[in-house]
């Protein structure tokens, strides 16, 4: 398909003004989705961007015609097949360094949850056992919060996670990142998730969510009402491994409880209190016919015994 010089300049355009704190995303979204040569044109600008920051700072090296393209770091994936994600662009900001504005740490204790402000407007409520580091418009997490974020086109917060990087002009989200795992959970409004080797973010909208693990994207649909339902108390779980589980609950209730790993793998679906972790891992034990014993210092969760 030949791209007019027109769409050209205009793609051009639109990839310069990307880095404006003025940027109108909405226009640009709207300009990408009027005409599939749009997001092409786009899409080249954007190809040809990565590839000269890939190129070695000190020399230029032929690249043979048939050399294959390495494979991206992320893959997209919905129930069993990969999707293209027909979605807007938004590039993630890194933290500043070097003598940038000074960070602000906060940390809360295992079963501790706790409210932040920041300068903005913006209301985070930080999980258990979890650490927030905010420098500016930019936000480091490790743990889990849930970000209420005021309305405001011409600033735009980003929360950086694992090697994800969530972007949002004002909406209700959560965010969870543990290991080498990241979540994300939309509450209200949309949010912008970028990743390592991905051409294109994924949007989220209310009701919807990915989780990031292992080099895979899975987009997954939820209800509202469970997003941050630690918040109320409790954990939400629809067919996860019960390693998950007891991982979220002993995270959360800031209990010790472990798992056998000849059932780590046994499916649990269930909504847990979390006030008391000792009584949540019994419950779940109760549910799925398995032994809860006591240890030293905590639970472990064994296979029934006859």
């Amino acid at each position: 398909m030949t791209t007019p010089d027109r769409i050209t300049e205009e793609a051009a355009a639109w990839f310069v003004r990307q880095s404006d704190e003025t940027m109108d995303w909405p226009s640009f979204t709207a300009w990408l989705e009027a005409d599939p040569r749009h997001r092409e044109a786009f899409d080249d600008l954007c190809r040809i961007d990565a590839n000269l920051d890939s190129l070695p700072k000190t020399a230029a090296l032929p690249v043979a015609a048939n050399d294959a393209a390495p494979a991206p770091r992320w893959r997209y994936w919905a129930g069993g097949g990969a999707i293209a994600a027909g979605l807007a662009l938004v590039l993630a900001i890194q933290p500043p360094a070097g003598n940038g504005p000074v960070a602000t740490a906060f940390q809360s204790s295992p079963g501790e949850v706790r409210e932040v402000a920041m300068a903005d407007g913006t209301r985070v409520t930080l999980a258990p056992a979890s650490r927030l580091t905010i420098v500016g418009d930019d936000v480091r997490l490790t743990g889990a919060a849930y970000f209420n974020v005021p309305h405001r086109p011409a600033r735009l917060l980003t929360v950086h996670a694992g090697d994800l990087a969530i972007r949002d002009i004002g909406t209700r989200f959560e965010v969870a990142s543990f290991d080498e795992s990241v979540a994300v959970g939309v509450a209200e409004g949309q949010v912008s998730v970028t990743a390592p080797g991905v051409a294109r973010p994924v949007r989220l909208t209310a009701g919807h969510g990915l989780n990031a693990e292992g080099g895979t994207i899975r987009l997954t649909t939820l209800k509202t009402s469970s997003v941050a339902s630690w918040r109320q108390g409790k954990l939400v779980f629809d067919d996860v491994p019960l390693a998950l589980a007891i991982r979220d609950v002993s995270r959360y209730s800031g209990a010790s409880i472990t798992v056998d790993p000849s059932i780590g793998d046994q499916r649990f679906s269930g909504v847990i209190a979390i006030h008391d972790g000792g009584k949540a891992a019994r419950d779940i034990a109760q549910i799925l016919a398995v032994d809860a014993r006591p240890v030293a210092g905590g639970i472990r969760l064994e296979p029934r015994r006859h």
